[in-house]
């Protein structure tokens, strides 16, 4: 969608900034949604759930190709973004159906990959999409839902009818407390909203930041983007060596240091930047956001096998709510200018790390 937002600007009147509600509000809708598949997911097993929202997921982008209006447009994306939230838990919680630990945080690793990567691959995808014309990047995602949807049919279900908590209040009072009763769990859903809210930041701000004040064209944007994506491709297949090798608790601090390392110096570097040089640095973030991100999560469900799919609503929803109001908010002020935009992923950074190591200093 990013290539697409000066596109979209003009088809409906609005201005750039406005535009990017586009990206926002899909992440708005994605944190919603996560509240809800969780419990029904646990009630009704994970495959028929899943399979429902692919299809909603495939209509409401299909509608977005069509929308009159701009607010109908906003509509849908929320929506189309209700439906994929579907997604991130459907993986979350059959991984921990079966595993836990360092198991877990390396299936994470690779599951989360698409999660993480595709965002930052997509726009070298839209800018040729936008070749068809505006309506090309709201097109393909509708395509893809339906080939999902049609390819679900071979997908397995991993919890059995015996282990489904019925869809009762009680049910999911009980699951509730189970997480929050949890001081681990609560700490790394802020520390995970910390950290995916520098990706959301990055993703919401960095058409204006690389296009309008550092200088890019839309095809040398997309080029950026996409070498950004290769790297977070490479450290998430890295990652889970990495945690074999020195243990999840110990890799994630080292992370979450490193990152905060590199988002203190990004400011002054924001005074001048470079633009090979300051692309480098945000990619070093991402990298390392890329780390965090699945590591982070499987901590935080490590003991809450017995309500995964409710933990995982639990977690994703207010760690991704907490994402997207904080990284659309950093994105939103900032309007992509190097230094506020540096000082808001800093921020967000402190919020993670933060949590991050009062969450790992309880466990200890």
């Amino acid at each position: 969608m990013l290539p697409a937002l000066e596109a979209t600007a003009l088809r409906y009147g609005i201005t750039p900034t406005a535009a990017q509600l586009v990206v926002g509000v899909y992440f708005l809708g994605f944190a919603l949604g996560q509240l809800l598949f969780g419990p029904l997911m646990d009630a009704w097993g994970r495959r028929p759930v899943l399979r429902g929202a692919l299809l909603g997921f495939a209509l409401a982008a299909g509608l977005t190709v069509v929308a009159p209006s701009f607010g109908l447009l906003l509509l849908a994306r929320g929506v189309q973004g209700f439906f994929a939230a579907s997604f991130r838990i459907g993986v979350t919680a059959s991984v921990r159906d079966r595993y836990r630990g360092e198991t877990m945080a390396r299936l994470l690793s690779y599951a989360l990959l698409v999660l993480m990567v595709a965002p930052v691959l997509a726009p070298s995808l839209g800018v040729l999409l936008l070749g068809l014309g505006a309506w090309g990047p709201y097109a393909f995602p509708a395509l893809l839902g339906a080939l999902a949807f049609l390819w679900s049919g071979r997908f397995r279900e991993t919890l059995p009818p015996a282990k489904r908590r019925p869809l009762a209040w009680k049910s999911l009072e009980e699951g509730v407390f189970w997480v929050v009763r949890d001081p681990r769990a609560i700490r790394y859903t802020l520390a995970l909203g910390g950290v995916f809210g520098i990706l959301y930041a990055y993703l919401s701000a960095s058409a204006q930041l690389y296009k309008d004040h550092l200088g890019l064209s839309n095809a040398r944007f997309a080029l950026a983007f996409g070498a950004t994506g290769l790297l977070l491709a490479l450290a998430n297949l890295l990652g889970p060596r990495l945690v074999a090798r020195l243990g999840l608790g110990r890799a994630l601090r080292l992370a979450l240091r490193g990152l905060l390392g590199l988002l203190l110096l990004l400011p002054l570097h924001a005074l001048a930047p470079g633009v090979f040089s300051f692309w480098l640095h945000l990619s070093l973030v991402l990298v390392l956001v890329a780390f965090t991100f699945p590591n982070a999560q499987a901590r935080a469900l490590e003991g809450l096998g017995r309500v995964a799919g409710l933990a995982a609503s639990f977690t994703g929803f207010f760690s991704t709510l907490l994402a997207a109001l904080l990284g659309a908010g950093v994105g939103m002020i900032s309007q992509g200018e190097p230094f506020p935009f540096a000082l808001g992923l800093l921020g967000l950074g402190l919020l993670g790390f933060g949590a991050g190591e009062a969450a790992e200093r309880r466990g200890a």
